[in-house]
């Protein structure tokens, strides 16, 4: 039909400079109560400098929000036409960062060359700006670092070269983007590269080709973050598969792409409500699409209506002006098809409205093709001629501007690379072929030269057999006799130890008598002031050797593992326990004891065993510190464990004999502050105790001060 001439003339409603709604309109919430102009901006800025302040706190660092939030703003008003204003928000904005970082400025020169300049159509500018971004990218191994955004450099840099009409430089810088994409194995990035294929076989006229990346790119845009910008893009892919369907004269796949693109726009629209323009703008472009398609199934009702509708949302102020163009095309073309020709003349008046105040090289021919058909069925001569001349004349002109691009074959050159990096890869590997077989030429000789060696000392070897084999026999009845000597000494130590268990035993029941029959008597008895020394004398002594029966008695934990029976043991009665039997000797030094006791906590212990390590860490408290002073007992849960310490204001443990307190046997004895004899068992036995039941024991001292000893035991559930 006639009708569809004109539109196979008509490029698609997004162009291959990659024309996201997200970036072409501003929305007005944004700036609410702000003029469109440059001067406008200024009234952010002081919001931009408090903001970019809180990003500063490290020098030299990113601010990946703060730009794209910036960039965004910006192209917003790059869109609208105000680019005075665009670039002055931005740099404004950009001056506000106090130290920017290498991402800053990658991002700097991205929003320059390939949002600013192209928009601008100075493209030459644009270049040079990516140029500089590219070299930046390639300092030292700052191109690993950003790769995501070496990718996205690449990407735009063969943007503005197809701009520039060099499209097998393009079609290069296309690849390389694709190559580090695969190297970053990034599905997101890669949509970049088939969005771009699909478009230049779309430019290209290979339709069937278009549709095939588009579906490819929409499946990799899957991967990409889920925001506006992703769905911006999903629903211009459904747009444009829909687009390149209908250019392959497939109507019912044109359709269904059509309506899954509204589908989309209104199930995953609503999360944007900041961009009903944006969402009024795309529904509008696809009515248009759609009319085309009815128009060519003879629906003309149908068509004329979308039409219309496109041509009320497009036309208003700051929607898609280009493309209500366009659609006021179709319209006219639907009216010269159906006989409407007062409607087909309000058409083209119209249209030479709009371009007096937009202009658009594609419409214009357009235009004068339309108004060549209506003044032809009017048979108006005169008229009809004057205007195929122009439109003949802009359409040569234009078919020879993309003459360049048609014959500028994308998947040859696109083969060809491809080629040349199998090549490159093929050459690579061959090199380190050749390094691997140099290598096991290498390994070769080694291995040759040690089998000398081997065979060399085999025979050396078998004079020495007989040598060794002697000297083995010698060995081994050595090892033999060691290990019998071994056993007699650990019967031995076995057998000492139950004798000494057995006298110590036997010791502590007439010693223990001895202390109770002196406390008795001190108490109840009648002395002289010189017998009273003695018995206190006995009573003290006693106590003494009580105290290193006790040690002996556990002297043998030093020498095989510990043994702990395992029984739920309040852990506060215990304290109060081992408090109670040292209540004498604290009340003998008229010395305070202060128990602090935070929870009632039970845990599985050996009863016997924890009783004597904290009454070796009290009884050492009350040893070591002066007359009448305090001592502090703690007993308190921490997290998952219980923590016991004591705290007195001693003598203190000087730095010299720190490391040495838990050692059996110490030299660092010293006597206690009423002179009470050391034996240096207590703390080792009491270490040992501790770490058989998976606990941690230590102290903080400080001379003359005080000491505090800590005993930290898990508690189990």
């Amino acid at each position: 039909m006639k009708f569809f001439s004109l539109i196979h003339q008509i490029p698609a409603p997004s162009t291959f400079a990659r024309k996201h709604y997200m970036t072409r309109y501003l929305n007005r919430s944004l700036f609410p109560l702000l003029p469109p102009g440059f001067w406008g901006i200024f009234a952010l800025l002081p919001c931009i400098f408090y903001w970019s302040c809180s990003f500063d706190s490290k020098t030299n660092s990113d601010h990946k929000v703060y730009m794209d939030s910036i960039a965004d703003s910006s192209n917003r008003l790059l869109d609208l036409g105000n680019y005075d204003a665009g670039i002055a928000y931005f740099d404004s904005a950009y001056q506000a960062i106090r130290h920017p970082g290498v991402g800053d400025r990658i991002r700097k020169y991205d929003f320059i060359g390939h949002s600013y300049y192209r928009k601008m159509g100075e493209y030459s500018n644009a270049n040079k700006s990516l140029d500089t971004l590219l070299d930046i990218l390639s300092t030292g191994d700052l191109r690993n670092e950003y790769i995501r955004e070496y990718s996205a450099a690449l990407f735009h840099k063969g943007d503005v070269l197809f701009d520039l009409k060099r499209y097998n430089e393009a079609y290069h810088y296309y690849y390389e983007g694709k190559i580090v994409a695969q190297k970053i194995l990034n599905r997101c990035a890669l949509s970049e590269y088939s969005y771009r294929l699909g478009m230049v076989s779309y430019r290209q006229g290979k339709y069937r080709a278009a549709a095939y990346y588009f579906r490819q790119c929409l499946g990799d845009q899957t991967y990409c973050e889920d925001n506006f910008a992703t769905f911006a893009m999903k629903q211009e892919l459904l747009a444009n598969t829909a687009l390149a369907y209908d250019k392959c004269g497939e109507g019912d796949s044109s359709l269904i792409y059509s309506h899954k693109a509204l589908s989309f726009i209104k199930e995953k629209g609503g999360q944007f409500a900041d961009r009903k323009n944006y969402l009024e703008m795309a529904r509008g472009v696809i009515y248009g699409n759609q009319a085309d398609v009815y128009a060519r199934l003879g629906q003309f009702g149908t068509a004329e209506k979308l039409l219309k509708k496109s041509i009320q949302i497009n036309s208003r102020k700051e929607f898609d002006m280009r493309d209500a163009q366009i659609t006021l095309l179709k319209l006219g073309e639907l009216y010269l098809n159906t006989n409407k020709m007062k409607e087909a003349l309000l058409v083209t008046q119209q249209l030479k409205a709009s371009l007096d105040t937009l202009k658009n090289k594609f419409v214009e021919i357009g235009y004068n093709k339309l108004c060549w058909n209506y003044y032809d069925k009017i048979q108006d001569d005169h008229k009809a001629y004057e205007f195929v001349q122009k439109y003949q004349f802009l359409k040569d002109s234009l078919e020879k501007e993309n003459r360049k691009l048609v014959l500028a074959d994308a998947d040859k050159e696109f083969r060809q690379m491809e080629q040349q990096n199998r090549y490159n890869l093929l050459s690579k590997e061959y090199e380190q072929r050749k390094i691997y077989l140099l290598i096991a030429i290498l390994f070769a000789v080694m291995a040759l030269a040690i089998l000398i060696l081997i065979w060399q000392n085999a025979k050396t070897s078998r004079k020495n057999v007989s040598v060794l084999t002697l000297l083995n026999n010698q060995v081994t009845f050595q090892n033999a006799q060691m290990e019998q000597a071994m056993a007699e000494l650990k019967q031995s130590n076995e057998d000492k130890d139950r004798i000494l268990k057995v006298v110590a035993h036997d010791l502590r029941n007439p010693i223990g008598a001895i202390s109770n029959i002196s406390l008795i008597l001190l108490e109840e008895a009648q002395f002289s002031k010189e017998h009273r020394e003695l018995m206190e004398l006995v009573k003290k002594t006693s106590w003494q050797s009580i105290e290193m029966i006790n040690d002996l008695l556990s002297a043998s934990l030093n020498n095989r593992p510990v043994e702990m029976s395992q029984e739920m043991v309040n852990a506060s009665n215990l304290l109060m326990q081992c408090v109670d039997q040292l209540r004498f000797k604290i009340n003998e030094k008229g010395q305070e004891l202060v128990t602090n006791v935070k929870s009632d906590i039970e845990l599985r212990a050996d009863k016997v065993m924890l009783g004597r390590v904290w009454s070796n860490l009290i009884f050492n408290a009350i040893k070591f510190s002066p007359l009448g002073s305090t001592i502090y007992i703690d007993l308190d849960r921490k997290d998952e464990t219980l923590q016991f310490s004591v705290r007195d204001q001693g003598i203190g443990i000087p730095e010299n004999i720190k490391d040495k307190v838990f050692d059996p046997f110490t030299a660092a004895k010293r006597r206690g502050t009423s002179g009470e004899q050391p034996f240096g068992l207590g703390l080792s036995i009491s270490k040992q105790i501790v770490e058989a039941h998976k606990g941690r024991i230590w102290f903080d001292s400080e001379v003359e001060k005080g000491t505090t000893f800590y005993v930290n035991l898990p508690i189990a559930k």
